[in-house]
């Protein structure tokens, strides 16, 4: 699954989670549908205060996983290349 807006009418995102699993989201008119794929698919419908709030949440919770991630490596010998450290 890739990140990119599908053909189909509606798809606006697949998420690989892993190489078994996935999660799909898709909105016609008022609804929002997420589907969460796996070796069972999960499918139900979110309200947009739902949708706004799981948006929310998520980019809260990456935020800060993200700023984790940078002080345990602004705290590690050597950072990989690719990171520069702001300490």
């Amino acid at each position: 699954m890739t990140n990119e807006p599908d053909d189909l009418i509606g798809r606006i995102a697949e998420i690989e989670l892993n190489e078994s699993a996935g999660i799909c989201v898709e909105q016609m008119d008022d609804e929002i549908t997420l589907v969460i794929a796996s070796i069972v698919g999960v499918h139900f419908q979110v309200t947009v205060e739902q949708a706004l709030e799981l948006s929310r949440a998520l980019a809260v919770s990456a935020e800060k996983a993200r700023q984790s991630l940078l002080s345990r490596k602004c705290h590690s010998a050597s950072p990989p290349d690719d990171i520069v450290r702001p300490c």
